[in-house]
């Protein structure tokens, strides 16, 4: 409901004096409770980056420590799976252990097979006396010395080729193979042996032995028995593809580590140990496999350790515990950026990264936090805290200031319906003051007045005194029933009687005035209520009051006396000006006075209702309300039979 003016100007300034005190606070504890968020967040990041850091550095020792045993088998050891030790020098490329490798240039090691020996027996092959010949490399090939023995039965099988005699070829070819580290034109005798077996076979149209021979040559060739180069590899493998009808392909693995070989060459032509610093470590990119090299060297030669990506997994693996501790992501990556290890997509604010300058390893080694990182989480339950903190007291802040801004709207409203009381009170005092000044001063300018004149101004004179009266009674008796010292003497009282008797004085008050007042008192055996006499008329004499200053144009107010099941009611009906709905509830409050009473200038003290009020409820009864804006309103009040809450006192 609005009452008086919603917003006076003190009322404005003091809300804006009270808004501005209470905003500068709780504008600087919001800034406070961002700036501490903030300030969290931020370290709360910056440990979870040292924390990857710090997990970083481990993994980079771990590594470093699996690098340095890797090292020590350069000269030698048992070398694991996935590695291969190779020794660079003026001879060639060794391997070790055999077959790691499939090939490797200029191998070293084999021995050629000398072709002095076989200068008379070949002699006597080419002029015609082939049996001779064969006779002298059957005898060669029970020579002790392997690479005798390997040039004679290569000889003796080509006689026989010669001669047709298949089998015994075969025969020479079989034997011829069984040996190792000896080479023919600079191809392995044994390689050499298995091959022309195999095409005897296919000439001869035996199949079944040429598939069975042709598997012995690929295992022979996926083992890496020989020490090959490259094309030397590549074209047996053809070979075998041709004979078993299934291509030969290296193992990735096998293809890297050979490559790795092939990288270490060329680095030693280019000035032999010389070439490479004293120690060194590198990741090489062999195809689509990065091969990690380890070197060092001595005056004439360089050993060193190829190792494919298999074995550095497992080194990762074991090394990555501090990683996987706190969720985090790991890869490892050469210097051009293939990836060994993990994934490529490890990137981002909060990536740790180390170079291969920064770690001594060949590898540069990246380290994010996924997002579900253990080492954040305590961060995220603080921040959680603090929000709630933060939220929890701006509410506190804001209901508290809700709560007393409405206190202080409501003492301002008390405040300034007390002034309008003031002020209406004071107007009403006027008026029969006004009154009484002016027929005292008409009868003191008049010596001697006539009998109706005296009779006018007597009456007069009583009216206005017994309004005062009644001003001031209600006032006392306001002020009592406040705090709750009024008595009330409460006695059977007929409330039919009581009503004729008010509604009989009411009437001389405003019949002058043009109003009429109708009084129906129901047929009954009585309406006997106990009711302290004085305060009910009193109650019925401010509604009836109501009644005639908002009737506006109306000139006519009912008063009906009814049963009730509760008791009596006594109802004021008028046809005036009506009371909106949003203002029904608190007309009966101290000092509220409607809108129509302030637009239209009605004189009232803002009491009358709220003394009805305290009466009904001092006898225990209700006082109802019906009311239409621009139909009127009807005021019932309630009696019970019984007796009401104070007495005699």
């Amino acid at each position: 409901m609005r009452f008086g003016r919603a917003w006076s100007g003190s009322s404005r300034r003091l809300t804006l004096l009270f808004a501005g005190v209470l905003l500068i606070p709780a504008l600087t504890l919001a800034g406070l409770g961002l700036a501490l968020l903030k300030q969290d967040r931020e370290l709360s990041a910056q440990r979870a980056a040292e924390r990857r850091q710090a997990a970083a550095d481990r993994v980079a020792r771990a590594l470093e420590e699996s690098l340095a045993a890797a090292e020590g088998l350069l000269s030698a050891g048992t070398i694991p799976e996935g590695a291969v030790r190779i020794t660079a020098s003026a001879a060639g490329i060794r391997t070790d252990p055999p077959g790691r490798a499939l090939w490797a240039p200029a191998p070293a090691g084999s021995v050629e097979v000398d072709p002095q020996p076989f200068a008379e027996a070949e002699r006597l092959e080419f002029r015609g006396s082939e049996e001779k010949a064969s006779l002298l490399y059957e005898q060669m090939a029970g020579s002790p010395r392997e690479r005798t023995r390997a040039g004679a039965l290569l000889r003796l099988a080509r006689v026989n080729r010669r001669a047709g005699r298949i089998p015994a070829a075969l025969d020479a070819y079989r034997r011829l193979a069984d040996i190792d580290g000896i080479t023919l034109d600079g191809t392995p005798a044994g390689l050499v042996a298995r091959r022309e077996r195999c095409r005897l076979l296919a000439a001869a149209g035996r199949p079944e032995e040429l598939k069975r021979e042709a598997a012995a040559l690929r295992h022979d060739l996926s083992s890496g028995r020989w020490t090959l180069d490259q094309f030397a590899w590549l074209l047996a493998a053809e070979d075998v593809a041709q004979w078993d009808g299934s291509p030969l392909e290296p193992a990735p693995e096998q293809q890297a580590l050979s490559e790795a070989a092939e990288w270490l060459w060329q680095e030693w032509q280019r000035g032999g140990a010389a070439a490479f610093p004293p120690s060194g470590r590198r990741a090489v990119s062999a195809g689509d496999v990065v091969v990690t090299v380890l070197w060092r060297t001595a005056s004439d030669r360089v050993e060193a350790l190829a190792v494919a990506p298999s074995l550095v997994r497992g080194w990762v693996e074991s090394a990555s515990a501090p990683a996987r501790e706190m969720g985090a992501g790991l890869s490892l990556a050469d210097g051009s950026g293939r990836i060994l290890f993990g994934t490529s997509k490890l990137s981002g604010r909060g990536a740790v990264r180390l170079t291969s300058d920064e770690t001594h390893l060949p590898w540069t080694l990246t380290l994010v936090a996924g997002d579900s990182a253990k080492e954040t989480e305590e961060f995220r339950a603080r921040r959680r805290l603090l929000s709630a903190g933060l939220v929890a007291i701006v509410i506190f802040l804001a209901a508290g200031s809700y709560l007393l801004w409405r206190l202080v709207q409501r003492e301002l409203a008390v405040a300034r319906l007390q002034t309008d009381f003031v002020s209406a009170v004071s107007h009403e005092f006027r008026t029969p003051l006004t009154s009484l000044g002016h027929f005292t001063e008409l009868l003191q300018e008049k010596d001697e007045p006539s009998p109706g004149e005296r009779q006018a101004f007597y009456s007069a004179l009583a009216r206005n005194t017994q309004r005062l009266r009644r001003l001031v009674e209600s006032l006392l008796d306001f002020a009592r029933m406040e705090v709750g010292r009024r008595p009330y003497d409460l006695r059977p009282v007929d409330a039919g009687d009581l009503a004729g008797q008010v509604v009989e004085e009411f009437r001389k008050e405003v019949e002058p005035r043009g109003f009429t007042v109708n009084l129906d008192v129901a047929a009954s055996a009585g309406h006997q209520v106990e009711a302290d006499a004085g305060a009910l008329t009193h109650a019925l004499w401010n509604l009836l009051d109501n009644a005639v200053k908002y009737s506006g144009d109306a000139r006519t107010v009912w008063v009906s006396v009814n049963d009730h099941p509760e008791g009596t009611a006594i109802s004021v009906r008028d046809e005036g000006l009506g009371i909106p709905a949003r203002e029904q509830k608190e007309i009966f409050r101290k000092f509220v006075r409607g809108e129509h009473a302030r637009r239209l200038g009605i004189q009232g003290t803002g009491i009358g209702l709220a003394i009805v009020s305290y009466i009904v409820a001092a006898h225990g009864g209700r006082i109802d309300l019906q009311s239409e804006e621009g139909q009127g309103s009807r005021f019932t009040i309630v009696v019970p039979r019984g007796g009401g809450k104070w007495h005699a006192s």
